[in-house]
């Protein structure tokens, strides 16, 4: 045999289909196991198993060593923009805060960064990197991901293939409840906290909570899953029942806080007033508009950022603007709004800046003409962001027909954790769709950096 290094994602990508096609009678059944203890888990999204697929997204080295670097970069100045925010008028207005979400986004959380816990999404395709959209503020699927991993990690059929890749490992709930309790020291409290995980109760994430909470309890750490409309400020300490609450996990998201203020006066009341830590602050909600992004790509901002800085956007971030602001530049040249919007519609995509789970996304080389002036007319009476399109890799999984197992493509993208600034580890989400979320029906893979050789 001669042994072979794997460069890229591709080869990883063809070594796994003639190891799986070499061993077919075998691996058959081990789908069926693989996917029945799946279904035993909280691997689920409301009351179903989410879609995966027996195989991870293999990650070459080199591109761990891209995704790290950009990642981390990025990480620093995302908070760096936050932080500017407060400060600088112009900045400031690129955000469209309403005076309610301005006074909570003001709230000192006792902590220095603004966005603890981030997932910046990406398309990683061999040596391209782009990033998309960052997801500061109420990021999920690091339960997710752990699970699916470890079960997918045991499937004995694949043990002497995964061995050979030395597959580099991170729990993802270990790394967040660490970075969780430094920001618990740094907040100034040292006792043992007790957790919430806060969320409502009607969320179809409950699952994933579930896996973090028996997470957490196995480190020690009693934790509760709660709604912030149960929970009560009494005597300078937060409560959900009898149970008190030291740590926030924070997983409702800003604007659903935001719109049912009067049920949750507790919960902000105990923020505002420092009686408990809460991660992610809900400063947060900045840094994940998409209306950064139009920063970062506006020539206009270089002066905020480093040589190094300036490069790794440039590298990674696809043209972004406000669609209030993209009449000013695009590609040096003046341009006339609407005009432009028609003219390039196969070249562009526009969203909310501020939704999350694909809501409201139009890719114009798949909408209908009528229905992308539709979301002209949206975008042209709201807060939204025009981005040039980028294509989307594809991803090959196994899939069992007629009892042979076959290799079907989807669409893919990469969620790499941030946490604290440092890169952690990620997912990849699947779909024949090109919007791609487990909320809209997608499926979810572990990303694994492969540090080794195979045989070929």
């Amino acid at each position: 045999m001669v042994r072979t290094t794997i460069d890229t994602f591709k080869n990883f990508d063809h070594a796994y289909e003639r190891y799986l096609l070499a061993r077919e009678k075998k691996i058959i059944p081990a789908v069926s196991q693989f996917e029945a203890s799946l279904h035993r888990t909280d691997f689920k999204f409301g009351r179903f198993t989410i879609p995966t697929f027996m195989k991870p997204h293999f990650v070459t080295t080199q591109q761990a060593r891209m995704l790290q670097t950009a990642c981390d970069t990025l990480a620093q100045m995302i908070d760096r923009v936050v932080n500017l925010y407060f400060h600088d008028p112009v900045i400031r207005d690129v955000f469209s805060l309403s005076p309610e979400a301005e006074e909570l986004v003001r709230i000192d959380p006792g902590y220095a960064r603004s966005a603890v816990i981030s997932r910046l999404d990406c398309f990683l395709d061999g040596e391209s990197l782009k990033f998309m959209e960052f997801n500061c503020d109420s990021p999920a699927g690091m339960g997710y991901a752990d699970c699916v991993e470890n079960i997918l990690l045991q499937v004995e059929e694949l043990k002497d293939f995964f061995n050979e890749l030395h597959l580099r490992r991170v729990n993802r709930a270990e790394a967040l409840l660490k970075v969780l309790l430094e920001v618990y020291e740094e907040f100034g409290a040292y006792e043992t906290p007790q957790i919430g995980i806060i969320d409502w109760k009607t969320v179809r994430t409950k699952p994933e909570f579930e896996l973090l909470k028996r997470s957490f309890e196995e480190k020690g750490y009693k934790t509760v899953i709660a709604d912030p409309r149960d929970l009560k400020l009494r005597g300078g300490k937060l409560y959900h029942g009898g149970f008190r609450i030291d740590l926030v996990y924070r997983r409702a998201i800003f604007s659903e806080l935001l719109d049912r203020l009067r049920d949750v006066g507790d919960f902000i009341k105990a923020y505002r007033d420092r009686a408990v830590c809460v991660v992610n602050p809900l400063r947060s909600r900045i840094a994940s508009s998409k209306a950064l992004l139009s920063i970062f790509t506006n020539p206009g901002y270089d002066y905020l950022f480093s040589a190094g800085e300036n490069k790794i956007k440039w590298d990674h971030i696809p043209w972004t603007r406000r669609v209030l602001d993209a009449e000013k530049f695009y590609g040096g040249k003046k341009i006339y709004l609407i005009d432009f919007l028609k003219d390039e519609k196969e070249t562009l995509v526009l969203k909310p800046a501020d939704s999350y789970g694909g809501k409201d996304v139009s890719l114009g080389c798949e909408t209908r003409d009528e229905d992308w002036n539709r979301a002209i007319d949206q975008a042209l009476k709201g807060n939204w962001v025009v981005q040039e399109f980028i294509r989307f890799p594809v991803f090959s999984v196994p899939v069992i027909v007629n009892n042979k197992i076959e290799f079907t493509l989807k669409k893919v993208n990469t969620g790499h954790f941030v946490f604290g600034g440092s890169s952690v580890s990620g997912f990849s989400r699947l779909s024949d769709d090109s919007v791609i979320n487990v909320s809209r029906g997608g499926g979810l893979i572990p990303a694994l950096v492969c540090e080794g050789e195979i045989f070929g």
